[in-house]
């Protein structure tokens, strides 16, 4: 899920450890980071003396929750989270912060929490863009598409351009219209040239979005999408993540090695290096596998769920236990369907010899006329699972 970012972009967890001393160097931390660290430690310090500055609060959790997409670390939500304490959910709670509370909820896969706390913000402030743009978002990553595309459209009533375009031709491109939602957003693209130039983060989303459509309907112009998206932002980790999922489902491992090799902090791009290595007997995959199986081990203990697809990923495809994978894919399926939540339920499903177990993801491919090409033959057997990408 991308879409949430666009208006939130600001300026990998490992098991746990305790050091030996005060003086032990715990972690390298990016200039840019420790720069970016600073300023939100003297906000921190100054909102600590002064808990109901609610413009501070606003500010902090803002740069915590864009910290936290930058950096693939849910510790930044928390930390949003904390600055946003002193305002529950709930009728007197401001609007503002009702719409961020929803985005930490929405990235922690809360996503009934999420709807309750943005239908509120859309009955105190109907004209927020943002709160109908993560709407749509949430209702696309649960199937929901009539309700997504109505999301779509009352952000459309709100701003023009390329993000409600790129809003409605993503609910396309999974209904049956796939074709036509390519067309729609290789148009928007051309027509909102100036938009994308001065707001990035949206030209990117928007790339990505053209690029995933393009690959799930199998055309060759994918590779040219993502990569034209990578020149505008080749720090992204969900672009990161999409186009290391292309490069594995076309057999490019090596490229996939030479992308993610500085990447081990975030999670999801870890998986993807290490399923790299395997494919091609590097000797770090089994170093990368023991990491992930720990910080898996750790977003266990601590109650988190946000990665159960790719944890999935990593027992069918790295552990080669397919009644695990199996097991997390069908329980990552009640709250996340998404193709990249049908490919895994698909996939370990008939590894685990139990095909039925994915019917849900057979009717939601014939209910809404998913054209997918690899996950229909997935579904009907005509393919074994791989260790390729998402969709």
């Amino acid at each position: 899920m991308l879409v949430w970012t666009l208006l939130f972009d600001p300026v990998a967890q490992a098991a746990p450890f305790l050091p030996n001393s005060d003086s032990q160097v715990l972690e390298q931390v990016p200039e840019a980071l420790d720069s970016a660290g600073g300023v939100l430690r003297a906000m921190n310090r100054k909102l600590a003396d002064d808990r109901k500055n609610l413009a501070l609060a606003l500010q902090v959790a803002r740069l915590e929750i864009g910290l936290s997409r930058r950096l693939g670390d849910p510790r930044f939500l928390g930390r949003a989270e904390a600055a946003l304490a002193p305002w529950p959910i709930g009728p007197p709670t401001p609007a503002d912060v009702l719409l961020l509370r929803a985005v930490i909820l929405q990235s922690n896969h809360d996503f009934a929490g999420s709807i309750t706390a943005l239908q509120r913000v859309v009955a105190l402030k109907p004209g927020s863009a943002q709160a109908w743009l993560t709407l749509a978002a949430v209702h696309q990553a649960q199937a929901e598409y009539p309700s997504a595309l109505h999301d779509c459209g009352q952000f459309a009533d709100r701003t023009l351009g390329l993000a409600p375009d790129i809003c409605t031709a993503s609910v396309m491109a999974l209904t049956g219209h796939a074709q036509l939602a390519l067309r729609a957003m290789g148009i928007s693209l051309s027509q909102n040239q100036a938009e994308a130039r001065a707001q990035p983060a949206v030209a990117v989303w928007a790339i990505t979005v053209q690029a995933e459509t393009a690959d799930r309907v199998g055309e060759p112009a994918a590779e040219r999408y993502y990569q034209a998206a990578l020149r505008l932002d080749a720090t992204d980790p969900y672009l990161l993540a999409a186009w290391s999922d292309w490069l594995l489902d076309h057999d490019r491992p090596r490229d996939v090695i030479a992308l993610l090799s500085g990447l081990t902090r975030i999670d999801p791009l870890l998986l993807r290096l290490a399923l790299a290595e395997r494919a091609i007997g590097d000797g770090q995959a089994a170093t990368h596998i023991a990491d992930l199986a720990a910080r898996f081990e750790t977003s266990r203990l601590r109650g988190e769920t946000v990665h159960r697809r790719e944890e999935a990923r990593f027992a069918l495809h790295l552990q080669q236990q397919p009644q695990r994978a199996l097991q997390l894919a069908k329980a990552n399926w009640t709250v996340q369907r998404e193709p990249a939540d049908a490919r895994i339920l698909l996939e370990a499903a008939l590894a685990a010899g139990a095909p039925r177990d994915a019917d849900p993801v057979r009717l939601w491919l014939r209910i809404n006329a998913v054209e997918a090409p690899r996950l229909t033959a997935l579904a009907d057997g005509h393919i074994k699972p791989i260790s390729g990408g998402k969709s």
